[in-house]
């Protein structure tokens, strides 16, 4: 499998070494700011640019916008297959026994019961046994976790990512021992392939200050680069995924199934686990493409791609998006509020940011923050239209709270829902040349137009988790929601900067910390890659250290795994799929597994 290298997947020190290919256009910023240096500006104070001219459109001609791609899935349609479900169904119910067997066996050694939950993870079936895994990894933690252990790199570091992943923070001075006087890695460890992968995989789990996971990036990242052609065919492929896309990072059903494809291969697989991962990809699959049929249908009928046609018809990758954030079947409900509310935001990103006049979108935000439909017709026929799309999806969500008894959960994301056009408004504006942001004014929308806390709440309405304590921990917007959201508005920034350059969005936000802080383009973008692993640092963190229950706060770090899989390759995937995320829609939804 090939390896794409991402700028984003390198550590501080690393990305200061690297250049930024496509990024060497000269904005349109009034003076040179690559030679000027000495003119550096304060971060705290006002920019002034040059404005640019907003462009009317006619009412009798609402068209698409230059750029966009049509949809890759046009032509994508899939039956359901009742009876075979429930066959799926009933040979996964079978194997279940057994299986559990493995989780709960009493002489079974601690490091192998480690490799087994981690095996069973990556193959996508641990949720079936969420209690068993959780209460093995427990008694592991508790009675051998200890410091100072003979235990090796390979195995040290996965105990170190499982009690992370799962909660428990185990200290990173665990990996002192493999140091040598001079405080580096021993050069010993370069020949250790399985311990430098399992090094690496642990090192996306850092906090802030953990110099030593920064290092063990760096250290372990260069050398399995340096010792990729030389490894066997499953190694170099299981290594080459990792180092496309870290496992912490990484879709977890997504990655289920490519790891099926090298387990399988495995001479020392699990007959009975393997199985049992191919049916339950088998089941899900089939499953993801029976709510992405009624979805597809639900978009058609609302004829959003056809009367807005400037709109970016991704009704699939926002599927994609939901099932990356919650994948277990029990959610299906929840699974298809994802992609309405992405499809919501989309409608009005692209309607701000690139069609709208500013009288146009002042109507609208007033009306929206109103909840007016009698000012409707102030509104030329193409934004009723829209008005239309979000109080459909609105009204949809609040039908489905209204049923299972959440109403404070409907009447909370509205009032999520009212803050999205106020902060477009705003980035509009700035566009337009009628106010003039600084970085942290972007910084401030960008945790707003994120939408991490926007998608989560009507997931609430549908989790039995989803009580009015959930909605109570999201009102207080959350550490690891905030900074979720943060996290795609800095890719989002890198890897849309030189189409936005092109089409006269200006000045975003790469811009204003370029002039502000007197930077190159090239050393702005590598600043905004530091900017996003904060927040993956916050993240982590997070997980860990919040006392909230991890129910709530798994569909946020799922929220930041999809940023990645979708901009991690350097790439809008959203927005230009085939750069992207185009391979693992087919592999999730297109390609069927063989049993």
């Amino acid at each position: 499998m090939a390896t794409v290298t991402s700028v984003l997947q390198h550590g501080p020190e690393e990305i200061r070494q690297l250049p930024v290919k496509g990024f060497g256009r000269r904005s349109i910023l009034q003076g040179d700011v690559e030679k000027k240096r000495s003119c550096k500006l304060q971060s705290n104070r006002r920019i002034f640019f040059r404005p640019v001219a907003s462009i009317q459109y006619s009412e009798h001609k609402i068209k698409a916008v230059e750029g966009h791609r049509p949809s890759l899935w046009a032509n994508l349609s899939f039956s359901f297959d009742v009876k075979g479900q429930e066959r799926c169904r009933e040979a996964i119910e079978a194997l279940k026994e057994d299986v559990k067997s493995l989780v709960t066996a009493k002489d079974c050694k601690p490091s192998d019961k480690m490799i087994l939950i981690d095996t069973m993870e990556r193959l996508g079936v641990a949720y079936l046994f969420e209690q068993e895994v959780g209460e093995q990894i427990d008694q592991i933690y508790k009675f051998d976790a200890e410091d100072g252990s003979d235990k090796d790199l390979f195995t040290t570091a996965l105990y170190f990512r499982l009690f992370r992943q799962h909660g428990y923070d185990a200290p990173s001075s665990v990996f002192d021992k493999f140091k040598d006087e001079d405080n580096k890695f021993k050069k010993t460890l370069i020949s250790d392939i399985n311990g430098l992968w399992s090094l690496y995989e642990a090192s996306y789990l850092r906090y802030h200050g953990e110099d030593v996971l920064e290092e063990a990036l760096v250290f372990t990242k260069h050398n399995l680069n340096q010792a990729l052609p030389q490894l066997d065919s499953l190694l170099k492929e299981k290594v080459s995924r990792a180092l496309e896309i870290p496992i912490h990072r990484a879709a977890e059903i997504v990655e289920a199934r490519y790891f099926i494809s090298f387990y399988e291969t495995d001479e020392s697989r699990n007959e009975l686990l393997l199985r049992l991962a191919k049916l339950n990809f088998k089941f899900l699959q089939n499953l993801y493409r029976k709510e992405l049929g009624d979805l597809t249908k639900w978009w058609n009928e609302l004829n959003a791609t056809s009367e807005l046609p400037y709109v970016r018809d991704r009704i699939v990758e926002c599927y994609f998006w939901a099932v990356v954030i919650i994948f277990e079947p029990q959610h299906s409900l929840s699974r298809l509020a994802v992609p309405k509310g992405i499809a919501m935001g989309t409608v009005l990103n692209d309607t701000y940011d690139t069609y709208a006049t500013l009288e146009e979108l002042e109507i609208f935000t007033e009306i929206v923050n109103r909840s007016d439909d009698k000012e409707i017709d102030r509104l030329p026929k193409y934004m009723k239209r829209i008005a239309h799309f979000l109080l459909t999806v609105y009204e949809e969500q609040e039908r489905e709270a209204l049923k299972q008894g959440r109403s404070y959960a409907a009447s909370y994301a509205l009032e999520l829902l009212k803050l999205l056009p106020g902060a477009y408004l705003k980035k509009a504006k700035w566009y337009k040349g009628q106010e003039v942001p600084t970085f942290e004014d972007h910084t401030s929308i960008g945790a707003i137009v994120g939408g991490c806390n926007v998608l989560i709440s009507p997931i609430f309405m549908n989790l039995a988790s989803g009580s009015e304590e959930a909605v109570d921990w999201l009102k207080r917007e959350p550490a690891i929601v905030v900074a979720a959201s943060l996290l795609l508005r800095f890719f989002n920034d890198i890897c849309t900067y030189e189409r936005e350059q092109r089409t006269g969005q200006f000045p975003t936000a790469v811009d204003c910390y370029k002039i502000e802080n007197g930077l190159s383009t090239q050393e702005t973008l590598h600043k905004f890659i530091e900017f996003s692993e904060d927040q993956y640092k916050t993240i982590n963190k997070e997980w860990v250290a919040s006392r909230v229950p991890r129910q709530f706060m798994k569909p946020a770090l799922n929220y930041a795994r999809a940023v990645y899989v979708t901009y991690g390759r350097n790439a809008d995937g959203f927005s230009e799929p085939q750069k992207g995320i185009e391979s693992d829609i087919v592999a999730l939804l297109v390609d069927p597994i063989t049993i």
